[in-house]
This record gives structure tokens, sequence and C-alpha cells, in this order.
């Protein structure tokens, strides 16, 4: 293959401007590389980016951000961007609705961890007292155990053995784990959710807040990071997309995008799983990542926007359903959209052979079962991504490659990585974080 034609020269070229690669762009600008940020969309975010609907800027999808994100909180400090800024943070307090059965509501206490949490459930609605003694034994199990496991399993496989009640499984458990890594209980991965339980339910109690955006997701990392990049004098080009990687005896040498060519030093992917395998697999040095990325499933994210009536609005800015169609209703009255519920379903299912105007037919009516006194929404947008995360399932750890180097000074960053977490935007950038620092050591050395 001959040498394509070169315009820009670029030590480190990013491809992908996810919170993975948003994140290892503003480590690396922060340690002073000029970094050049390139993404295929017109609009920067990934998965968590804006949208421009009828019915006005909404995101590709809702997420669930918790105080437990450390590596978000600190990124978004070492921008000097105050937390309260971009997001509005509660105290745990949760709802789970119900179309056949009583609805849980859990709020947690004052108290220190993990007494917040005890105390929570012990006062929690919707639950007998022979329920709440079954969660806290099982509680206590995982906690004794270091929220760790011998042998990976699903999650129903693991919650039966702690005596879990179907009942408690729908209401409690399922919901908890449809929420963090997006793969039904059974399959989904017990260490897995074991990790972000763990994570969310010790050490600080401000662990388990919830932080909901006051923006767009569009604007919540991505506006900022673009903006500190550019002023560490790096690059930020959107709308471009990379069609082929060049090498010269055995080096990295360039990169063609759909407009022009870089040399490059060093070439940071960060690009769902399925595109990086893409423009990988040509190489027979990369064999063994691309059988591994060929390997994961992946999980589907849907959302129904509502807009209601300015005055509808949730209790609390987050509500769960144990048995419907839908999972999670999230109220964006914190972002600046008084009256518009976002209706939102998580992993594969029975409603990805429906056509959107069936599901969005069935979410409507059954949000009217949800809340009887809420009028008809005056309109809708439906989203439906069908790779939005991998299926979390068990001993992915074996599968799922590292963040970091893969050889030629290839780097690989995203949240399909092995993180010990679930693709969330925090595994995400925690991906991005540790993959930047290891170039950050590698330039160190070759100095």
């Amino acid at each position: 293959m001959n040498k394509p034609s070169t315009q820009t020269d670029a030590d480190i070229a990013i491809v992908g401007a996810g919170w993975a690669g948003l994140a290892a762009a503003a480590t690396l600008s922060r340690h002073g590389h000029k970094v050049l940020l390139i993404e295929a969309a017109h609009t920067l975010g990934g998965r968590a980016r804006r949208v421009e609907t009828p019915m006005g800027d909404v995101d590709n999808g809702q997420h669930i951000f918790i105080g437990a994100y450390k590596e978000l909180l600190d990124l978004i400090q070492s921008l000097n961007v105050p937390e309260s800024s971009l997001f509005i943070r509660t105290k745990l307090n949760l709802s789970i609705n119900s179309l056949a059965d009583k609805p849980l509501h859990i709020s947690a206490s004052r108290l220190p961890c993990p007494l917040h949490l005890l105390s929570g459930l012990l006062m929690a609605r919707g639950l007998g007292l022979s329920e709440k003694g079954s969660i806290i034994r099982c509680w206590l199990s995982m906690t004794l155990s270091g929220f760790s496991i011998a042998q990976d399993k699903p999650v129903s496989t693991f919650l039966a053995e702690h005596k879990q009640s179907p009942r408690l499984i729908r209401l409690f458990w399922a919901p908890l784990c449809i929420a963090a890594l997006n793969t039904p209980i059974e399959k989904a991965s017990a260490q897995i959710y074991l990790n972000v339980l763990r994570k969310t339910f010790s050490g600080s109690r401000s662990n388990s807040d919830f932080l909901f955006a006051r923006s767009s997701l569009g604007d919540v990392l991505p506006t900022p990071v673009c903006a500190y990049i550019r002023k560490q004098g790096g690059q930020v080009r959107n709308g471009e997309r990379l069609k082929t990687i060049h090498f010269d005896n055995e080096q990295l040498a360039s990169i063609h995008t759909s407009k022009t060519s870089y040399v490059v030093k060093h070439l940071l992917l960060a690009t769902p799983y399925h595109q990086t395998h893409q423009l990988l697999s040509p190489f027979a040095t990369f064999s063994a990542v691309c059988q591994a990325l060929a390997s994961l499933e992946h999980e589907a994210i849907t959302t129904l926007y509502m807009q209601f009536p300015d005055t509808i609005r949730l209790d609390q800015y987050l509500s769960g359903l144990s048995d419907g169609i839908t999972q999670w209703y999230v109220d964006r009255r914190s972002c600046g959209q008084p009256g518009m519920i976002a209706a939102v379903i998580s992993a594969n299912g029975k409603h990805m052979a429906m056509d959107k105007a069936a599901l969005t037919r069935a979410i409507v009516e059954e949000t009217r079962q949800v809340f009887p006194t809420w009028p008809p929404p005056l309109s809708t947008y439906l989203i439906r991504e069908k790779r939005a995360t991998f299926s979390c399932k068990p001993d992915m750890g074996h599968v799922r490659p590292k963040p970091g180097h893969i050889g030629r000074n290839v780097w690989l960053a995203g949240d399909y990585l092995d993180t010990d977490l679930p693709a969330t935007l925090e595994g995400a950038i925690v991906s991005g974080v540790q993959c930047a620092h290891k170039i950050l050591e590698t330039a160190q050395q070759t100095q």
C-alpha cells in the first residue's frame, strides 16, 4: 500500500469523541500533549450525544450518574468546572412502580455508610419485614465476602443461591442490575454487578447519591473538554471518519480519514468495539484483539421522549417500573425541559421486534397505567440504538481486552474494555484515563 499524502502532523491522534476518547484527550492535554481528536459524527459525545428533534434537543439515551463516579468527578474538576454547574446532587431516593403489585420506595438516611442503606431498607415502603430481612442478609453476605465470588455466574443464579424471592428479584435486584449492566439478570455477570454495588454502597455515603445532569449530556463533558483541548493547543475535528491506518516497516506511520491524512506517532482508538474490529481486522498483528472483539455481543437501549404539559413531573427525577416494557422514567426538568419524560428500555427483548409506532403506543399506554392522572403526551420521539453497549456476561474479563497498547503504537480505550465495570459512562472514562496514563508512561520512557 502506498503511503498517503499528508496534510498535518500529530503526536497523538484519538479517534472517537465519546466519553472514553474525551477523557483520554483531556488527560493527555493536561500533561502537555497537543492531541488531535477525530470524530465521525458532527455531534460529539458518542452514545451520550445530543440529538436534535422536533421536540427540541434530547440525548441519544438516558444515563444514570451516581456519586461513586469518581473518575468523572475528578475529570470535570481538572477542567475547573464546578460539579454544581453540571449536576443536581440528591441522596438516594428510589421509587420502583409495578403494574400488578405494590410499589417499592427506598430512601437512604443521613447516617454513615452502610447504615444509610440498611436503615433505608428497614424503613422501605412496599416490602414486608421478612423481605427486608432477606435483602439485608444477602447484603451482609456480600459485604463479608468483599463483594467477590470465587466463580462468576449469572446474577439470577447468584440471587437464587442467596434465597432471594421472585418478588424481591423483580422489584429490587433486577431493576438495579438492568440499570447498571444493561444486561438481563439471566445472563448478566454477578461479579461485575457486585463490583458496581461495592462502589456505590461502600466507602462514603455520598457514593450512592444521584447526579442529574442540568443540561443535555452533549454539554456535560464534550463542551468543556473540547474547549480545554483547544486551549492547550490541540485540535478537534468532527464530521471526519477514519478510513484506513498505514504502517511503514511495521511501525505506525499515518492515518487516512474521509477528509485528509495525518502523520501520527500514537493512535488511540476510542471507537465502538464493532468499528474498532473493522479498522483493525486487515492487520494480522491485531488478530487476537479482533477475535476478542468479534466475540462480544451487543445490547440495545431504547428511549421514548414524551412531552407533557409543563406541570407534569415525577416526584423524584427518576422512577422505575419492575414489570412493564419500560424500565425507568427520567424527568428532564433537571436539564431545563419541564414536562418532558424519558421512558427507557435497557437491553434487548421482545420490544425489539415491534416497529416504532407500535412500541410508542405500548409505552404511552403503559405510562398511562403507571400515572393515571397524567394526560396523553403532546408529542413523542423514539430513539432506538441497537448497539448501545456490550452484553455484560459472566467471565467477560477473559474476553475483554485491557485498555492500553495493543502493538505498533496503537492503543485502545472504550467502555467495552476490561475495567471491572460494565458499559457505563464511568467505565468509558476509566478506560480513557487509564490508556492516557499508559501513553504518558511510554512517552517518558522514550525521552
